[in-house]
């Protein structure tokens, strides 16, 4: 287990330390909202996001307003909850045999 975490920890290291991590972050690319849905508990919603590069959709469940708090001109810090999640799944298209 403590050789999982470490070797996590360099890739995560390498990754934010890399120039095309750092010239991707300028430009990320964006995801397509595609509906918000009740997640059934009150503050919470449900977010229909497709990724066109990959053809995948994810499903988000996030509360409506983050909590943050500033630790800088220009930093925030968002706070932990107990609501958040990510499930995505790649999206297949129907094949229809050609007779």
């Amino acid at each position: 287990m403590k050789v999982t975490k470490f070797i996590f920890l360099l890739i995560a290291v390498h990754l934010s330390t890399s120039p095309l991590y750092a010239s991707n972050l300028k430009n990320k690319a964006q995801m397509k909202v595609l509906g918000i849905f009740d997640a059934g508990q009150p503050g919470v919603s449900i977010i229909k996001l497709y990724d066109s590069t990959d053809d995948v959709v994810c499903y988000v469940l996030s509360p409506d307003v983050p909590t943050r708090k500033q630790i800088g001109p220009e930093k925030y810090v968002y706070e932990a909850n107990s609501i958040g999640s990510i499930s995505c799944l790649k999206v297949k298209l129907p094949v229809i045999p050609v007779n």
